[in-house]
């Protein structure tokens, strides 16, 4: 059970940005790297579909048994719900009590925000905006709540798809390959159980980085903001049954998301794939998708679905990530809707400089 904490002192965030509407990054650099991202993501999509990977007939035949596409879909939005909650857990941590139909809300925001604006304004500062509302004062320490929440659903990742392939898998690539994919997850899941290891045994006040980050920020006082984000995250070592309760939280939801796959592998009529089989490569492909390249991994989510499945004997993995993306657009076309309502009556939320 977690108990409260004497607060710490917090450095000082950054000012509040103005209430003008979100505007894309500009300069000559901003452009060469949206046109460089484009390219790729262009190029995949045009090589996947000149090899037959990427069909637009077998998206549509999938819509054709609608039980298990339905299904996949509700999956994924129960997902979305269970991530605001797993995030309102960490927020209490921080003593912010939020209602939790706001915290949906917001959650369904930078949903939208990660979609329409990528590179721009991500849906995390949109969120961690809307919740400084609540607390000005603490900023820094609420980004540092949505910085560990996104380190939770990556830790959750690769401690599912390491226990599965643990557990066994029925690869049929080539071995070496798939020695160097265990190889990778494994020691992912290490770094992850390193990572929590020191969150939890490392008292704040031995905590070599945080007092690098203190020297830091004491010679160059713009960037106290950032030690502010890390004792955000770093609070949370007095807090380790929210810790333990939003990591388990975390491995449900992707254990939900392995589910939602298998339907839409039904869907496509891949009813070969097994569920165990899906942990093991399903983690790992949602893991490349956080690569900032185009909203919802679009391209690179594509290229390593197709990857992976292969290794599970299905030429479908770019097809059945396609019923994905959509409906993360679906999603994210809601979460449009709430901030429409966000706008008429809260200031808008600015992108970060640089």
């Amino acid at each position: 059970m977690s108990h409260p904490v004497p607060a710490s002192p917090v450095a000082p965030a950054p000012a509040p940005p103005s209430s003008s509407p979100p505007k894309p990054k500009r300069g000559a650099r901003g452009v060469v790297v949206q046109l460089l991202k484009l390219g790729l993501v262009g190029g995949l999509l045009y090589v996947l579909v000149q090899k037959g990977f990427l069909s637009l007939d077998k998206t549509r035949e999938a819509f054709t048994r609608p039980l298990p596409m339905v299904a996949g879909m509700l999956l994924l939005v129960s997902t979305s719900l269970a991530s605001a909650f797993r995030w309102q857990l960490l927020l209490r941590a921080q003593s912010l009590v939020i209602p939790f139909s706001r915290t949906v809300q917001l959650q369904f925001i930078g949903l939208f925000f990660n979609i329409a604006l990528p590179g721009a304004v991500s849906g995390d500062f949109v969120k961690a905006f809307y919740v400084g509302q609540e607390a000005p004062e603490r900023r820094a320490r609420t980004f540092g709540s949505i910085l560990f929440d996104r380190v939770l659903g990556l830790s959750a990742l690769m401690v599912v798809s390491s226990l599965a392939m643990l557990l066994g898998s029925n690869f049929t690539g080539d071995a070496t390959t798939v020695g160097a994919l265990k190889l990778l997850v494994h020691g992912m899941a290490a770094g992850v159980v390193g990572f929590y290891a020191y969150l939890f045994l490392v008292n704040p006040e031995r905590d070599l980085l945080l007092k690098l980050l203190t020297a830091i920020h004491t010679r160059i006082p713009r960037l106290a903001a950032i030690t502010g984000v890390y004792e955000g995250m770093r609070h949370y070592h007095h807090h380790r049954g929210t810790v333990l309760r939003a990591l388990g939280l975390s491995a449900v939801i992707h254990l939900t998301v392995g589910v939602a796959f298998l339907f839409f592998s039904r869907a496509m009529g891949e009813g070969q794939l097994a569920l165990h089989d899906l942990y093991t490569v399903v983690p790992t492909g949602l893991l490349i998708t956080t690569i900032p390249v185009a909203p919802v991994g679009v391209g690179t989510g594509h290229a390593a679905f197709l990857f992976l499945f292969r290794l599970l004997g299905s030429e479908r993995g770019a097809d059945i990530f396609t019923l994905m993306v959509l409906t993360q657009f679906l999603i994210g076309a809601v979460g449009g809707l709430v901030y429409l309502r966000f706008r008429s009556h809260e200031p808008a939320p600015t992108p970060t400089p640089g």
